[in-house]
């Protein structure tokens, strides 16, 4: 699209019936949650997975303490029994994957393939609270204008065809160009749009027509503009005020079918869930929970519960894990890339091809692997046996490995370049299994570990940290955890030596009992509350893009319950998690 005067800027925020104050408000109340100009800092992203802040550095919002059963967990959400009062609303912007393929959705793969986003950044281990939290800058807000350019000007022909039935008789055809701003509007922004808004985008598409001499060039603008809006880049969640209780709203049917289709498809909502939603089709909890699962069985629902996972277990970047390739000789980025792919398969198994207990994921017997990573299993004993085909395979016992805490991913990720690291894999059981903070190790600790051969393995290295009195209430917390793991080397491959010395695997955790290897440490984890507590709150996190408030305890409770009912089944869990109150509902703007 050539560069011409910015038409496609001036309406960046249109105004909708009764819907702009609320907007500004919220928008006010992020400190800027839309936009908040030059130098915003975004460093307050966290990668830490789910604790809130890095536990090295400061507790989170699951920080436990040291005292009591730490397998009984905290619960965050645990308000003594008080009324139901969701969160505040909030707008929430759409997090990159979710840009893109709504694009994709919108105005085809063409147009998908030029979209450009500014990165994700997660608070509180998730990117959708990041989402709603964040501010934008400058160049995020010019990121999305160059985005929305590139977008309209590849968008597909016969797509934009569909969005309107006229014919032009010229470029200053403006009827036209209001019916293709009414059509393509509507599921662009996931409602439809006032008769001020169409006039505002129709005179932006005839205005750059007349510029441009031809009538698509003016639709062309209209897409850039649209994209640009607010009511495109954020999901809208504030909702109406129920006449019963003023402090909660209760979200609108579009607003429903907005956050159900981002949440269960990471993409927006299909035209025929915008007619639902504008019909009373998503006017009960039950509506919402049968539309929940019709969407359930689609292949989307499928790869946004992998995404899910993929965010909050680490697994996007391990091709991008750096190894010494002297230690780790047969570590690349493919075999990174297989590891994920492993954890992925595993899931979709256990929640969609066998919708199983899906604890399974814990424990399970089995795992689905291709040549090189059956190969560094020893479950075959060349890779190129299968090359890059995937295999289910059952896993011998005497392998220790089961579930996911015996696959490569996890066993890689929490490992140092050189070494493997039973502090740092205690730490994800403990922060992302079960939501227990590590309280900050204190200020000016020695964090380097003895070396030499009075230390041949990493439990007597660790040694230290366990009887010193300023570092044994967490590390014993990790550690224990860790060196039942201690089989698995930094990559994954099974090990019965360190050093020359026989590896002592047994350990304990917690009250549940004593483990030795994966197997069982996920065995002992599915008899815990506290990990699926934790999943049914993670789960809802990503879904709603807050933490959840001690209003919303209850209502999170009852999942728990529901959970259980459902013999922890996945799919299950996500169409209640859709139909219970606190995913129906937000409370007043702060």
């Amino acid at each position: 699209m050539p560069r011409q005067p910015r038409f496609a800027r001036a309406p960046s925020r249109p105004q909708g019936p009764g819907e702009l104050a609320v907007l500004l408000t919220l928008t006010a109340s992020l400190a800027g949650g839309c936009y908040h100009g030059a130098g915003q800092d975004q460093s307050a992203s966290n990668p830490t997975l789910t604790g809130g802040e890095d536990p090295t550095e400061t507790g989170g919002p699951n920080s436990a303490g040291t005292d009591g059963d730490p397998t009984e967990g905290t619960d965050p959400t645990d308000g003594g029994g008080e009324e139901f009062a969701p969160a505040p609303a909030r707008l929430r912007l759409l997090l990159a994957r979710q840009y893109r393929s709504s694009v994709a959705y919108l105005l085809g793969d063409a147009a998908a393939a030029v979209v450009e986003t500014p990165p994700d950044s997660a608070l509180n281990g998730f990117e959708a609270i990041g989402a709603a939290q964040l501010a934008l800058n400058d160049q995020a807000v010019d990121t999305y204008e160059k985005s929305a350019r590139k977008v309209a000007a590849a968008a597909d022909d016969a797509i934009l065809a569909s969005y309107h039935t006229c014919v032009p008789t010229g470029a200053d055809d403006e009827a036209c160009h209001k019916e293709f701003v009414a059509n393509f509007g509507r599921v662009a922004w996931r409602r439809s749009l006032t008769q001020a808004e169409i006039d505002r985008y129709g005179a932006v598409g005839r205005d750059a027509a007349l510029a441009f001499g031809n009538w698509e060039s003016g639709r062309e603008y209209a897409v850039a503009g649209l994209l640009q809006s607010p009511y495109f880049l954020y999901q809208v969640e504030v909702g109406e005020p129920d006449p019963d209780d003023p402090a909660q709203r209760v979200l609108t049917g579009v607003e429903l079918a907005t956050r159900l289709s981002f949440f269960l498809m990471d993409t927006t909502p299909t035209r025929e869930l915008i007619d639902l939603g504008e019909g009373d089709g998503l006017a009960t909890a039950d509506a919402v929970r049968d539309v929940a699962w019709t969407m359930l069985e689609t292949p989307a629902a499928r790869g946004a519960l992998g995404g899910f996972f993929a965010e909050v277990l680490r697994l996007r970047t391990l091709e991008a894990l750096p190894k010494d390739p002297a230690t780790f000789p047969a570590w690349s980025p493919a075999l990174g890339a297989a590891m994920r792919e492993e954890s992925l398969k595993l899931i979709d198994d256990i929640a969609f091809t066998r919708e199983a207990d899906f604890r399974d994921f814990l424990d399970a017997p089995y795992t689905f692997a291709n040549g090189p990573l059956a190969a560094l299993y020893g479950l075959i004993p060349d890779p190129a046996v299968l090359g890059d085909t995937w295999q289910q395979f059952d896993l011998p016992v005497d392998s220790k490995r089961g579930g996911l805490l015996g696959q490569g991913g996890f066993l890689a990720a929490y490992a140092h370049i050189s070494s493997t690291s039973p502090t740092l894999r205690g730490k994800f059981v403990r922060e992302v299994l079960m939501c227990q903070g590590i309280p900050a190790p204190p200020a000016n600790v020695v964090t380097e570990l003895p070396v030499g051969e009075d230390y041949p393995t990493m439990r007597d290295r660790l040694a230290e940290h366990q009887t010193n009195p300023s570092c044994s209430g967490c590390h014993k917390l990790m550690d224990d955890i860790g060196f039942g793991l201690e089989n698995f080397d930094g990559i994954g491959v099974f090990r019965l030596v360190e050093n020359g010395v026989t590896l002592d695997t047994v350990s304990n955790l917690d009250s549940l009992g004593e483990f030795d290897g994966a197997r069982e440490l996920g065995t002992l984890l599915r008899q815990s509350p506290a990990v699926t507590r934790c999943l049914v709150r993670n789960l809802f996190r990503h879904a709603t893009g807050h933490l959840e408030v001690p209003g919303e305890a209850e209502a999170l409770k009852d999942l728990d319950q529901a959970f259980e009912d459902n013999e922890y089944r996945m799919k299950e869990l996500l169409a209640e998690l859709v139909a219970s109150p606190a995913f129906l509902r937000v409370g007043t703007p702060e």
